[in-house]
């Protein structure tokens, strides 16, 4: 699942999509898959062999990742830091795979307990980026039922 994440991304970027739509949001599960590691090959891709991978767009791959956003589901603090670092911290927004059983115990965890990230930046990951994501104004929400921290 993770390298077709990487796949359906290139596909979109290279297939002109995010550029013919520029206001196209997409969000991608498993934290965009292989992605954020791949893409310096990517870019190289790009660059060196623009027959192949620029056929229906001249831009470089990372022109996009404001289009781009993922699930926060790693499992792992050095994917997770790749991600931050790649995708950015305002474009990612928690992951939990329910129903399905891969995901955390506690959703959210992996977020709650990195230690190089600041609380600010949690809170956009864990609930703040996915109301920018779905143009949801914060002070708009009802509160009650969508708490700002989670307690383990």
């Amino acid at each position: 699942m993770p390298s077709e994440t990487c796949i359906a991304i290139c596909c979109l970027i290279f297939g002109g999509v995010l550029e013919q739509f520029p206001k196209l949001k997409l969000c991608f599960a498993h934290g965009g898959g292989c992605f954020s590691y791949l893409l310096g090959r990517i870019e190289q891709g790009f660059k060196a062999r623009p027959d192949l991978c620029a056929a229906k767009n001249i831009f470089n791959p990372r022109k996009y990742l404001k289009q781009i956003y993922t699930d926060s589901l790693v499992h792992d603090h050095l994917s997770f830091d790749l991600l931050i670092n790649t995708i950015g911290e305002d474009n990612i927004l928690l992951g939990s795979d329910y129903p399905y059983p891969l995901g955390e115990d506690w959703p959210g965890n992996l977020i709650k307990t990195s230690s190089k990230i600041s609380e600010s930046t949690k809170e956009k990951i864990l609930y703040k980026n996915c109301l920018k994501f779905y143009n949801i104004n914060e002070f708009n929400f009802n509160k009650k039922n969508f708490p700002k921290t989670i307690n383990y």
